[in-house]
């Protein structure tokens, strides 16, 4: 899907809106938009002629189209409202001194599913300005794995485009769900942008969020990656759950617990804490979205059936 709208319309109805989530979608391959190098804001550069805007279409607050969006990237929309598609959702804890999201980190560079990965590099104590660093090795990734997901939250997709400039191939990226919201829409456009050299997305899936476009999203479990890591909802802080939705997310898994790296301490976990949570999250964000108005729910599309169930 393409919507014939560009730059002005983005910064009109979700930059000056208060929807922008700093992701780095807008931006990643489009040289008309940039972000601010201290808050992570992004911005036009100069005036576009387009008139079927990369960047418009890239931002997942601009519309969200769900449904279609999984159709195109799983073969099949959810089942699970609160989750989204998914293979299989295990209870984990890692095996040594690094924590679980590190150690799938490394099972993707072992496995030979990346090469390389986008990262962040928070800055001190200012939410969205978590910039990208692309790593080449499990070695330099250690000190950028993120320990709470407002740590993550920056405009991470520009770290996509920059590893495409810079020729790479097999590019991890650990995300909030905001970032792959984007790069879903990226992946399943039919803009040619290099962003299909992603080879894995990890999703953090995020708590809160901090910023003022935080309170507008309604996807919590990284919806849109290859494997989820929620340390939400588990009977231990050392414990997490692991929502593996494609084969490569499987490939990435069972590497990390062949080499025990992981261990699977529960393979039918109780998910009724983390999903009371997530779904507290999602209607509370709704209701903002809709407001008083049934018709216009800002950026995002759903169906009469979503709608139905999200608000009973």
């Amino acid at each position: 899907m393409k919507i014939e709208k560009s730059s002005q319309d983005l910064e009109n109805e979700v930059i000056y809106a208060g929807l922008c989530i700093h992701c780095g979608s807008c931006n990643a391959f489009c040289p008309h938009m940039d972000f601010n190098k201290e808050t992570g804001q992004a911005y036009v550069v100069d005036e576009c002629a387009e008139t079927v805007g990369l960047c418009y279409n890239a931002c997942p607050r601009s519309f969200l189209p769900v449904s279609e969006i999984e159709q195109k990237m799983f073969g099949q929309t959810r089942v699970d409202l609160a989750v989204g598609v998914y293979k299989d959702i295990i209870q984990v804890k890692s095996k040594n001194k690094d924590n679980t999201l590190f150690n799938l980190v490394k099972a993707a560079f072992d496995s030979g599913v990346t090469k390389h990965f986008v990262l962040s590099n928070p800055q001190e104590k200012k939410l969205g300005a978590a910039f990208p660093v692309v790593v080449d090795s499990a070695k330099d990734a250690k000190q950028y794995i993120p320990d709470h997901p407002n740590k993550n939250g920056g405009p991470l997709i520009t770290g996509i485009g920059k590893a495409y400039l810079d020729r790479k191939r097999d590019i991890g990226i650990v995300a909030n769900p905001c970032h792959l919201q984007g790069l879903a829409k990226i992946l399943t456009s039919d803009f040619n942008t290099g962003a299909e050299r992603t080879s894995l997305k990890i999703g953090f899936a995020c708590s809160s969020g901090g910023m003022k476009g935080c309170v507008y999203c309604t996807d919590y479990s990284g919806e849109f990656s290859d494997i989820t890591y929620s340390p939400y909802g588990g009977p231990t802080k050392e414990e997490s759950f692991l929502i593996v939705r494609t084969d490569v997310g499987q490939k990435v898994v069972n590497h990390a617990i062949k080499n025990k790296l992981i261990e699977v301490t529960n393979k039918e976990p109780d998910l009724s804490k983390m999903k009371e949570f997530l779904n507290k999250k999602r209607k509370k964000n709704i209701l903002k979205l809709l407001s008083n108005d049934l018709i216009t729910a800002k950026y995002l599309k759903l169906t009469v059936n979503e709608l139905k169930d999200l608000l009973e």
